[in-house]
């Protein structure tokens, strides 16, 4: 597999990203932590507050819009979405919300497929469901997952923070880095204290079953200077 060597500074949060730790989807190489880009998907539009999470593994943002700094349509990603993601090597997407999901859809491009499902972001068995993929993803090397809600905020970031303390409590992401990260990127007016507690006080799933090496770890996760 080829590695990208090259690296990049989140300097609000005094972290740096190994860019290389796994294959990088097309497109996503310049994603950072806290500055969104629009993510093209076709037509004029893209995927909206487009941020990297894990390099090669995790992405998180909104849904279709013309511009990075523009929230999108209240609804799921559209078929034009799914195949661009599916084309560029990406093998799960996520919706945090059940409005206006009509089921779960598996999508299948030139050489790859993508399996796009719903998954409440406060409902704790469900957030387990997502890890169970994602720790897929992370230990078989393969595709990556791109979990969003409407404006790339507060549930896709809550999922994005709880993983982090899931998978990268070796890489110095505790539960209370997590939240700091959570905090990061949301405006402080609706910086919501329950939603931000609830990324404080997260506690880790310890089924062996979702642990990862810290070689794993290594690869994968973004690391404080």
């Amino acid at each position: 597999m080829s590695k990208v060597a090259r690296f990049f500074s989140v300097l609000s949060l005094g972290l740096s990203v190994g860019v290389g730790a796994l294959a990088q989807p097309a497109g996503t190489e310049d994603a950072d932590m806290t500055k969104e880009k629009l993510y093209p998907v076709g037509g004029g539009v893209g995927l909206t507050h487009f941020r990297v999470v894990m390099p090669g593994v995790l992405y998180r943002g909104g849904t279709e819009g013309p511009r990075a700094g523009v929230d999108g349509p209240r609804r799921p990603l559209q078929n034009q979405s799914l195949q661009a993601l599916c084309k560029v090597g990406f093998s799960q997407a996520v919706y945090a919300y059940r409005t206006g999901w009509n089921g779960t859809e598996n999508v299948s491009c030139a050489g790859n497929s993508l399996q796009y499902e719903y998954h409440q972001w406060d409902n704790r068995a469900a957030l387990k469901r997502v890890f169970v993929k994602l720790h897929e993803i992370i230990t078989q090397d393969k595709g990556a997952m791109y979990v969003h809600c409407w404006y790339g905020l507060h549930a896709s970031g809550f999922i994005s923070a709880t993983a982090l303390a899931q998978f990268c409590g070796t890489a110095g992401w505790d539960s209370r880095r997590a939240a700091e990260y959570w905090d990061s990127v949301i405006p402080p007016k609706i910086r919501y204290p329950k939603e931000h507690d609830q990324v404080a006080n997260f506690v880790r799933f310890t089924d062996p079953e979702l642990q990862i090496s810290v070689q794993d770890a290594t690869r994968v996760c973004p690391r404080h200077n």
